[in-house]
């Protein structure tokens, strides 16, 4: 008996030894290995990011699991792995919960300072909010063009035919709008609008020439904490470049000041802006004009019906220019489709006061570069 209780206790030295011994191995592998970070996109079918996903990463080699936070609005992702490791992505959880599994992905080797960009597709699904913000083109107005929140990616011009009918004038714009943001001064659009301008009225005055031209500068605030408002804020001024006694233009210089916002809804986005206008002492047609302080608020929606393809209302006050004049109130509504190179844009505005035109057609087409 004390034999075999002898016998017993030398097995259990010889264990707590074994044990002793590894723990001592293993403390300088595990102290030696250090976490780097890989940094990734999630997109879906076309290229378009996937917000809110979150991407299941495997070790090849030890079977241990990572997942990445959730992606932000342009689809990356960041997240810490052991240097050295092989892994691989095997799943991508999306917004909703749904696990989507990847398949067979090559392995690849963490190593330190090395950051791994890893695209994984997804399949798509519908997001109409998520089509105004990662098409561009598909966010511009029509009225609110300039003090809504949407900015140019980088440049972009348009030309645009435009047709104004009233009770006793009529007039035809052919403008160019230029818009862009520079990486030197990110989050903030300037631009201008160019304008040849023809005029008729019933008393038969009126001619043909250069309008006055539209300069402005907007900030844009980006998406909320949320990722579902936006905020910007912005000045313009117009030009009197027009000439006056044609009917083009107003022989007045104005200055407003805008601030816009947007929020997203489960079918679109809708949109708003406030602004106050400073008009100058002008001329037309030979007659004076006393300018006066002009407050105005436009609403819109942004109503996407496919993924090329969205509807535009707007609804816009602004109270009168010059003394005398009325206030003008307009809805108008258009469509944004977007082509391989650019985007054709139409719509059509009533007013609904009598310092606006009765009718208004709007056609334009825009190239992004």
């Amino acid at each position: 008996m004390a034999h075999d209780s002898s016998r017993f206790s030398n097995r259990r030295a010889l264990a707590v030894l074994l044990v002793i011994l590894l723990a001592t191995c293993a403390v300088p592998q595990l102290a030696a290995q250090t976490l780097v970070q890989i940094e990734g996109r999630v997109q879906d079918a076309d290229g378009d990011p996937v917000a809110g996903a979150r991407v299941v990463y495997r070790l090849v080699d030890s079977e241990g699991v990572f997942i990445s936070p959730p992606t932000d609005g342009s689809g990356q992702y960041a997240l810490e792995m052991p240097d050295g490791e092989r892994c691989r992505p095997v799943a991508v959880i999306d917004s909703g919960g749904t696990r989507i599994e990847l398949g067979e992905v090559d392995p690849a080797r963490v190593t330190a300072g090395m950051s791994q960009q890893i695209t994984i597709e997804v399949p798509r699904r519908w997001n109409p909010s998520a089509v105004v913000q990662n098409f561009p083109g598909s966010d511009r107005l029509f009225r609110s063009f300039v003090e809504d929140t949407a900015i140019t990616e980088r440049y972009r011009l348009e030309a645009q035919v435009r047709r104004e009918e009233g009770d006793s004038i009529d007039r035809g714009l052919l403008s160019v709008i230029g818009s862009a943001q520079f990486e030197s001064i990110p989050n903030v659009e300037f631009g201008a609008r160019l304008s040849a301008v023809g005029v008729n009225t019933t008393s038969g005055s009126g001619g043909d020439g250069m309008g006055d031209t539209d300069l402005w500068a907007k900030y844009s605030l980006g998406p909320t904490s949320d990722n579902r408002h936006e905020l910007a804020f912005g000045v313009a001024a117009t030009i009197p470049t027009g000439s006056d006694a044609d009917g083009a233009g107003y022989d007045s210089t104005a200055s407003r000041m805008f601030v816009a916002g947007r929020r997203e809804v489960p079918w679109g986005v809708l949109t708003g802006n406030l602004n106050v206008t400073f008009n100058g002492d002008g001329r037309i047609f030979g007659l004076g004009l006393s300018g006066q302080t002009s407050l105005g608020v436009n609403v819109g929606v942004i109503a996407p019906v496919s993924y090329r393809l969205a509807v535009i209302g707007e609804a816009g006050f602004q109270g009168e220019r010059f003394s005398g004049f009325d206030d003008e109130t307009v809805v108008l509504g258009g469509v944004n489709l977007l082509l391989k190179d650019g985007s054709l844009r139409g719509a059509v505005g009533l007013g609904l006061s009598d310092g606006s035109p009765d009718v208004e057609i709007i056609l334009g087409y825009s190239i992004p570069f």
